[in-house]
């Protein structure tokens, strides 16, 4: 860089860095443990059942016709599939507390390690509800959560999705979306 191009755009320039005021700010923290006294929500059955039955059903039609190794390898692979999904389905909760939303982060026990978030609600700026193809049929509802610097956290099949959603109107400025 010359000595003109030093001049024109001073050291301390502000333009390619925002304001620290205007910056987003995401206080979502790494807790170790979940406070007492908190409302826990379930997914429905149907988190591991919808995505399993595809396998289940095109399994079930490879062991039939399977002769070289007599539906072992088939059966294998459901397992290898549907257990993982049922595992994760079964450590999945969602912890409502009176100022934050508590996430697990799960996986297979054992092998990847629990981990919980913390999300205030003074970060939440909205809710929506996404039903899917069969969610108001089968009774269930993907939550969206938007938080201040527009990110959105994905809380897919909440039975009671009414209760979740009118637990966190309740505590903030939001208004209950249907």
């Amino acid at each position: 860089m010359n000595k003109k191009e030093e001049e024109i755009i001073p050291e301390d320039s502000e333009q390619d860095s925002a304001p620290e005021e205007d910056a987003p700010s995401s206080s979502i923290i790494e807790v170790n443990s979940i406070p007492d006294g908190v409302t826990i929500f379930d997914q429905t059955h149907w988190a591991w059942l919808l995505p399993s039955s595809i396998w289940i059903i095109l399994l079930s039609g490879v062991v039939v016709y399977d002769f070289i190794s007599m539906g072992f390898i088939p059966l294998l692979m459901a397992i290898a599939i549907i257990v993982p999904r049922y595992l994760r389905w079964k450590q999945t909760k969602y912890y409502l507390s009176d100022d934050a939303l508590y996430i697990t982060m799960v996986g297979l026990p054992i092998i990847q390690k629990r981990r919980i978030f913390m999300l205030p609600f003074d970060d939440i700026v909205d809710t929506n509800l996404k039903y899917g193809t069969f969610g108001k049929t089968l009774g269930y509802a993907e939550v969206q959560v938007v938080f201040q610097d527009q990110r959105v956290a994905k809380l897919s099949y909440i039975g009671d999705y009414t209760g979740f959603v009118s637990h966190i109107a309740d505590r903030t400025d939001l208004t209950e979306t249907s």
